[in-house]
């Protein structure tokens, strides 16, 4: 048996021991957070004390199981090899190697427009040690049922709410719109809104972005997207704005911060859009900021190539890979805690609320 190890693999390896370090040693100034009486995390199989989520990382945005192409979208010129994720034994082995890599729980972000399977979420949750939050919602225009065309904004709430209660969802997202916001668009963040009111159930987002060009600045649908939710009485900080890790606008993410939503890094791994290396420079901007409290990451996972499987670091990149270049960058183990695990719990807790 060969046992030297690639460059690859040792730095793996090498990464993944400075993630654990990150992750449980905070510091002993490190004070967690308060949470009121009756607060829980929603995950698909039970509910949870935040407290649960104390020690682990937690990932807000990730894929564990979606369809190619999505569900409503128009069939490709030619057939496609199925998604990835449809193979859940595969599935599992990762999910449960990132456990071991310091991951305590994974936010799934598809829903059924996006071909997402609940079963699946189940089995990975079970089989794997890792907490799993399953979400609902819609994703885009192009991506939605053909009745929504037809539904009301209080029937897409309802809808929104039955799914929550019969489906155990811990979230609704990602709640899509286009570099434009379209009124389809408007139509289904409305509602969303609503839910949440009427569940308490945490809401992220999805922005457009056009590659190079969004370095040239935001779209506004970041902006409309909190001056919807604010619109109808809900909490920013109930709210992540996602893929402003894909924007190169720093004065953008200080701006959503400084409003109380969440500042979404979802795209870490992803060095088409922009380099890590800037994702770690916006992180260390909005610490500086004193914004240290408004930041969550994720990797948005939906590249087969990121798989262990397939060479790549795996569904714990984020911690393995990207905490390390953190610590490196001089991000003290308090905040890299805060980061990590307890902003994610105090965006994902709620207090159930009574049928309506």
């Amino acid at each position: 048996m060969n046992m030297q190890f690639t460059r690859r693999q040792a730095l793996n390896v090498l990464g993944a021991g400075a993630a654990a370090a990150a992750i449980t040693n905070y510091g002993s100034g490190a004070k967690s957070p308060d949470f009121p009486k009756g607060t829980i995390v929603r995950t698909i199989l039970k509910d949870l004390p935040p407290s649960a989520l104390a020690k682990g990382a937690t990932l807000f945005h990730e894929h564990l199981s979606i369809s190619t192409p999505y569900l409503y979208q128009p069939p490709p010129p030619r057939p496609l090899p199925p998604n990835f994720s449809s193979n859940v034994d595969k599935m599992v082995e990762e999910v449960r190697a990132a456990g071991k890599d310091g991951l305590a729980c994974i936010v799934d972000g598809g829903h059924p427009d996006m071909g997402r399977n609940l079963d699946a979420l189940k089995r990975i949750a079970a089989e794997s040690g890792v907490y799993v939050v399953a979400s609902g919602g819609y994703y885009t225009r192009f991506a939605y049922p053909p009745e929504i065309a037809r539904m009301s904004e209080d029937e897409i709430a309802d809808e929104l709410v039955k799914q929550a209660r019969e489906q155990r969802l811990g979230a609704f997202g990602e709640i899509g719109s286009s570099a434009t916001m379209t009124d389809d668009e408007r139509k289904v963040f409305r509602p969303v809104g609503k839910a949440h009111l009427r569940t308490g159930l945490p809401i992220f987002t999805h922005n457009a972005y056009a590659g190079p060009r969004a370095r040239n600045g935001p779209p506004q649908n970041a902006i409309d997207q909190m001056d919807i939710f604010e619109s109808l009485g809900v909490k920013l900080d109930h709210v992540v704005i996602g893929h402003l890790c894909c924007l190169e606008d720093l004065d953008l993410q200080k701006t959503v911060a400084k409003r109380g939503a969440y500042v979404g890094i979802d795209r870490i791994g992803g060095e088409i859009m922009l380099p890590d290396a800037t994702r770690v420079k916006m992180v260390m901007s909005l610490v500086d900021a004193g914004y240290a409290n408004r930041v969550l990451l994720s990797s948005d996972f939906f590249q087969e190539s990121m798989l262990k499987s397939k060479g790549g670091a795996g569904i714990a990149f984020v911690v393995t890979q990207f905490l390390p270049k953190l610590r490196a960058a001089g991000l003290k183990d308090e905040s890299v805690h805060s980061i990590i695990a307890d902003n994610p719990r105090r965006w994902l807790a709620f207090v159930p609320k009574k049928r309506t």
